[in-house]
């Protein structure tokens, strides 16, 4: 079966194709088909017939000798500027230019709206082809030039090769082209197009399956860059929340969508969600300067700042314009001076506070058992544990559980405060003690947790120079300001957190030995995510409920196939990782479930590496078991059907059928159920049906 997509097929009746597709094209545009045949359907393809339809229906002049212009040099200037697909796309075109060097062909890159932003090739063809406007700027569209490559696939989002008279107007007439759209990875949207042109003599039927492999190349550099760019996002983000733990932080996308934020910080400032903060007055100052940051140009090195006061709310809005790889990634927000999201987030009067604990592992349990019995107390605790186990949310849970509730939370990450400022940020300083500093002096952390809880994140993180100052404030219960003679009585309950070995430190005189023994009175190791693998369902549906509802994504649940995924990945960042991977399938999920291909890369690739006939007997074909096999496992599958529910009995019967029927094609079940491979082996395995 022919590819209705491939203009020619063989090189050697070129002209009489060409002859034929002049006649053809003469009396379409005159309308008058000759006798003996109607030219349209017997010479035409359809996909070329119907687009000289939509050409005569956007009145373009068949006598078209040329195109227009649509940019000028500046404006052209400033698109390739903030054109991410151009710096991804260059490097690759001017490779393919390259090899295709004495070929008679252009290699050309147009944006989603047909216009050339980029070109190359041998000067002698692009001297020809400046004679119908094929230069930069010019515009391709469809409406602009009719029938040619670029216009017609982008209009139909399909790969196209267009030869000689299949061009609508008669300036392209002497032309080929094989063009292919660049559709985005995640929405499928026309970024672009790749086309190569040269004169029709010059055809070649493979000149189209060249366009849709770099196309593709193209498209697979862009998703890698996307994911690179949310990674940054969502990194910035948490180093941003660590930073001001104090403040409100908000993250945008670069279409200024919020992609994370506290979600009591919709309350705070009382919207129902975050589409409606552009559209609400107090915010106009805010979104007025996000404007003006999205319209200057990326800078190469540093991330551009600015701060804007919101008066309705009695705070300034901090923006930092980030950047990666020269590209804008997005927009972070921090809200000066709220500090009453904090308690609103963490106070909890009506619902028991470990209900909030995802989980039901026993080693979660054990945790929870732990803290609940020294919730009520006021000892030091010691969290210890690999980075993203939730360190941080126990420890505001001890809190909501602890008589000390209706009282401030503060953490603090003393990994992420300069070793010159710690010591003014943990015990405050007396009016006088900088040049710079507040006239009126300043409080230190233990001071604003005063009567609550104070949480040291990477507690191990901690000048060793400084550990005697907090020794003091945990022996003494009082704090000295520095610059002060006098110390201050504190009352603060202590929660520190580690991800690593103050034991080892100790002995390497990294750490204090009397504070370990301080700080260490109740110590409750925090299980990572791969010992507590039976979790993952219920924090993945947890963590997709959220965003759901933070990004408005109609989203049902996640699919078979990435539950299967998520058990079989380690997940060295634990649940802090398991929570981005949603969120970023949430984010470009398209359907009602998520499925693996709205997953990041790195967990993709499990389904690539991981041997799917594991545990399911040696020296076996991927593509079926043995009928024999199956058999024995129906006879012993039938003893366990009383542990089934109804649905599940009627699920097995069925896939037993189908399993018979196409005699255990493991692959033939899979495609007749519409499931992937590795949902049926987990069905195979949960009704043993080996």
């Amino acid at each position: 079966m022919k590819n209705p997509n491939i203009a020619i097929y063989s090189t050697r009746e070129l002209a009489q194709k060409n002859t034929e597709l002049q006649y053809a094209w003469e009396h379409f545009v005159k309308g008058n088909p000759p006798p003996g045949g109607n030219p349209f359907t017997e010479k035409l393809r359809e996909i070329i017939l119907q687009s000289w339809q939509r050409c005569q229906a956007l009145r373009v002049d068949p006598g078209q000798k040329e195109t227009k212009l649509a940019l000028t040099d500046k404006e052209l200037t400033e698109l390739l500027q903030n054109s991410q697909l151009y710096r991804i796309a260059k490097p690759i075109i001017d490779d393919l230019s390259f090899h295709l060097s004495g070929t008679g062909y252009i290699v050309t890159l147009c944006d989603q709206n047909g216009r050339i932003i980029y070109l190359k090739g041998e000067r002698r063809i692009l001297n020809e082809a400046e004679k119908m406007n094929f230069v930069p700027g010019a515009d391709w569209s469809e409406q602009a030039a009719g029938t040619n490559a670029i216009g017609t696939s982008i209009v139909t989002k399909q790969p196209t090769q267009i030869f000689s008279a299949e061009h609508f107007c008669q300036g392209c007439h002497p032309w080929t082209c094989s063009s292919a759209p660049i559709l985005h990875p995640f929405t499928n949207e026309v970024l672009g197009a790749l086309d190569l042109t040269g004169l029709w003599p010059d055809a070649q039927p493979h000149t189209l399956a060249t366009a849709l492999s770099s196309a593709f190349t193209i498209q697979q550099q862009f998703q890698q860059s996307l994911t690179d760019m949310h990674h940054y996002l969502v990194s910035s983000y948490d180093q941003a929340v660590n930073r001001w733990p104090n403040d409100g932080v908000l993250l945008l996308n670069p279409a200024m969508e919020v992609v994370k934020g506290d979600p009591h910080m919709l309350k705070y400032f009382q919207l129902s969600k975050w589409k409606d903060l552009q559209s609400k007055p107090e915010f106009h100052p805010l979104v007025n300067e996000l404007v003006r940051h999205s319209q200057s140009p990326p800078q190469q090195q540093n991330n551009t700042k600015s701060e804007v006061e919101l008066p309705a709310f009695g705070c300034n809005a901090c923006i930092e314009r980030l950047q990666c790889n020269q590209d804008i990634a997005g927009y972070l927000i921090v809200f000066k001076n709220i500090n009453k999201i904090n308690r609103t987030f963490y106070l909890i009067d009506d619902v028991q506070p470990w209900q909030h604990i995802v989980g039901q592992s026993n080693a979660i349990k054990n945790v929870i058992r732990q803290c609940q019995k020294v919730a009520h107390t006021d000892v030091p605790v010691l969290l210890t544990g690999e980075s993203g186990t939730g360190k941080e949310k126990i420890a505001r849970t001890i809190h909501e559980a602890s008589p000390r509730k209706k009282e401030t939370f503060l953490a603090i990450n003393c990994g992420a405060i300069p070793k010159e400022l710690m010591a003014s940020e943990m015990f405050g300083y007396e009016p006088g003690t900088f040049t710079g500093g507040a006239k009126a002096g300043k409080k230190g952390k233990f001071e604003e947790a005063d009567g609550g809880t104070l949480f040291l994140d990477e507690i191990g993180e901690m000048p060793l120079d400084l550990q005697v100052y907090l020794l003091r404030v945990l022996q003494e219960s009082e704090v000295l300001r520095l610059g002060a003679s006098a110390p201050r009585r504190v009352n603060v309950r202590i929660i520190a957190a580690t991800n690593k070995n103050l034991e080892e430190m100790v002995r390497e005189g990294r750490f204090r030995k009397d504070l370990y023994y301080r700080l260490n009175v109740v110590d409750i190791h925090m299980p990572p995510l791969r010992e507590r693998k039976e979790d993952i369902p219920s924090l993945a549906h947890y963590f997709l409920k959220e965003y759901a509802r933070q990004h408005n994504k109609n989203i049902d649940g996640l699919d078979e196939s990435t539950l299967s995924l998520f058990e079989s990945y380690s997940w060295p960042g634990n649940i802090r990782e398991l929570q981005n991977v949603i969120q970023y399938a949430v984010i470009f999920a398209e359907t009602a479930y998520i499925q693996p291909q709205h997953l990041p890369s790195t967990i993709r690739q499990q389904e690539r590496h991981r041997d799917p006939t594991e545990g399911y007997g040696q020296g076996q074909e991927t593509s079926g078991l043995s009928l024999s096999e199956g058999e024995n496992d129906l006879i012993h599958a039938q003893q366990q059907d009383k542990n089934l529910s109804p649905l599940e009995i009627k699920e097995k019967k069925l896939l037993l059928q189908l399993l018979d029927q196409t005699n255990w094609n493991l692959s033939a079940v899979a495609k007749k159920c519409n499931i992937a491979r590795t949902t049926l082996y987990r069905k195979i395995k949960k009704y043993g049906l080996r």
